[in-house]
């Protein structure tokens, strides 16, 4: 994937400008792979989505929101294993439908996915997840039958037809939008209530009509798919504190939107 092969080349540089010694090499490989890798003192750093890296250690997990998958993260950690801070960076998949259906059925967030008209194709990139589809069934979405894609790109133009609903990471989405393709836009993640938040009401605020992928508050509860957030996992004794300090930092700096523009550059050619 471009763009974990990319956020591997910005870890190394961010190290590289601290002075770590930094093999040029880049192992591939799974989640697991690596974690075997880093288990033989071969691999001392390596990106990976939250969700996907606490699916694999604990399957039996149930929690979705950005925080807790972090923190059932830590806990499920191999010894001698730790993940540095989360960045912003979201692969979370999201419901995508064209602006004008949207609009026509007065749907925004995701929780409102029942005011859709029932049976609409949905399009996915491979094969679709279940735990996924269950969590957007459980939100009310009434999806028909299921339309298999190659890429990002296939989903969000066959989205903009308005005949169809589409399943895309957020990332993937960033990656695949074109200004000039059909408007669509993602299903926001339902914010918490003001009751779940122990706040009083306030005056509800104009919605805006995104049109680029949403990345749900890591604060907020999460209603739909895990969240996804890329972090750096570190072979604990590899690192010093200056160092994970350093790693660190790139939460701070890179977006979805960030990494989306240099996975561009890199499907045009240009060296991740």
């Amino acid at each position: 994937d471009q763009a974990v092969r990319i956020m591997a080349e910005i870890y190394a540089g961010a190290l590289r400008d601290v002075g770590a010694p930094v093999a040029a090499e880049l192992r591939r490989g799974d989640e697991a792979a690596l974690l075997g890798e880093m288990d033989r003192a071969r691999v001392d750093l390596f990106p990976a989505f939250s969700g996907e890296l606490l699916t694999s250690l604990a399957p039996k997990a149930t929690v979705t929101s950005s925080d807790d998958v972090y923190d059932e993260l830590n806990r499920s950690l191999p010894q001698g294993v730790s993940v540095g801070d989360a960045t912003p960076v979201s692969a979370t998949p999201q419901v995508f439908v064209a602006t004008s259906l949207a609009q026509s059925s007065n749907v925004t967030d995701l929780s409102e996915c029942g005011r859709l008209p029932e049976g609409l194709p949905v399009v996915v990139v491979g094969r679709p997840q279940p735990a996924d589809m269950a969590a957007f069934a459980a939100q009310g979405c009434r999806f028909g039958a299921v339309e298999s894609v190659g890429s990002a790109r296939e989903v969000i133009a066959r989205v903009g037809t308005a005949q169809a609903v589409g399943v895309v990471t957020a990332l993937g989405a960033a990656v695949a939008l074109d200004p000039s393709a059909p408007q669509i836009q993602a299903l926001r993640v339902p914010a918490p209530t003001q009751q779940d938040a122990g706040q009083t009401p306030s005056a509800p605020s104009t919605p805006s009509t995104p049109v680029t992928p949403s990345t749900p508050s890591s604060a907020s509860p999460q209603s739909g798919p895990r969240a996804q957030n890329l972090v750096p996992v570190y072979r604990t004794a590899a690192l010093t504190r200056s160092e994970v300090k350093q790693i660190n930092r790139v939460a701070g700096e890179i977006t979805t939107a960030d990494l989306a523009e240099l996975a561009r550059r890199a499907d045009a050619g240009a060296e991740p």
